[in-house]
């Protein structure tokens, strides 16, 4: 979503882009995210692993994290 690059290259985020419509990304995403729906941003935080899927939950995420 061009809302979400948007927002990362302003805050200057040092995320990896992955293109999930090739294996084994897309596998990856369907097995430990549930679902194949992007955006969406995999967050591992003290071994926990959480997935947001909306554009404008990323957004607040970064936004927090990184603004």
């Amino acid at each position: 979503c061009i809302m979400v690059r948007r927002a990362m290259h302003h805050l200057n985020v040092p995320i990896e882009l992955r293109d999930a419509q090739t294996s084994p990304h897309r596998e990856d995403l369907i097995n430990q995210g549930g679902k194949l729906q992007t955006p969406c941003l995999r967050i591992d935080d003290n071994g926990q692993t959480t997935w947001l899927y909306e554009s404008r939950d990323i957004i607040a995420y970064l936004e927090e994290r990184f603004g």
